[in-house]
């Protein structure tokens, strides 16, 4: 396992995807800072706090901007032995088919907490240079603090949902299904998460669990986590069986 995990390490690190995941994990970042410059200019008697800052960039980042980034590093990372031809290299050595998808997946967890960290710091760094020239409010090492163990929160969580994006990537063995459904789940974040229906939808109501807006849905939390270990447990055994069972061409 050690050794398959290494061995992927070393095929990123020949790939523009790890530059192109970095910044996509910088995007929402960087909105927040043009947010906060254009609030300064259009009402300037409010004050932007950190605070706010990292609120409004865990939410997008679990939302949106997050999630279509997460999707597309795994798609890559799962069909690119297809896309590249090399699987059949790879299998030729004794190593078994749930060892090589295992250790896709730790690669998978690890990379999206490494993109939250970015994100997580990149808020901090663009923040400290936004305070030198408009003013922001809380600027403390607890509010970092607060925000970091959120958003790793959020990142596991968002590895959980990714799933059935990765059975898709192994299917179609391709990027342009996962991230066109990645883009559909999308949509219904924005429709569902200030609606009750959203604890009911494992992609918002994972957001909801991260933010404390369960009880506020009136579903049990009992129910929300169950949806969501639910589509998690699906995905994750739909790509490893259906990788166990597929033919090598």
């Amino acid at each position: 396992m050690g050794n398959l995990f290494y061995c992927e390490l070393l095929k990123l690190k020949r790939s523009k995807i790890l530059l192109i995941s970095f910044l996509g994990a910088m995007v929402t970042p960087v909105m927040m800072i043009v947010d906060g410059i254009k609030v300064h200019y259009t009402d300037p008697g409010k004050i932007i706090t950190l605070e706010q800052m990292y609120d409004s960039c865990s939410l997008y980042t679990m939302l949106l901007f997050g999630l279509i980034v997460y999707v597309v590093f795994a798609a890559y990372l799962f069909s690119r032995e297809h896309t590249e031809h090399t699987l059949k290299t790879i299998l030729t050595i004794p190593v078994s088919k749930f060892s090589f998808i295992i250790s896709k997946y730790v690669l998978l967890l690890i990379w999206i907490i490494v993109l939250t960290l970015i994100s997580w710091a990149g808020i901090s760094i663009l923040s400290a240079a936004y305070s030198a020239f408009f003013p922001i409010a809380g600027f403390s090492v607890g509010i970092a603090a607060k925000y970091l163990g959120e958003m790793l929160f959020g990142g596991i969580m968002m590895f959980l949902t990714i799933t059935p994006f990765v059975f898709l990537a192994l299917w179609t063995k391709g990027l342009v299904v996962p991230v066109i459904a990645a883009a559909a789940i999308v949509m219904g974040n924005v429709a569902l998460y200030n609606e009750a229906l959203g604890a009911l939808y494992p992609w918002t109501a994972s957001c909801l669990l991260v933010k404390g807006g369960t009880a506020e849905t009136g579903y049990p939390l009992s129910l929300v986590t169950g949806l969501i270990g639910l589509v998690s447990m699906l995905g994750f055994m739909a790509s490893v069986i259906y990788f166990a069972k597929e033919d090598i061409k």
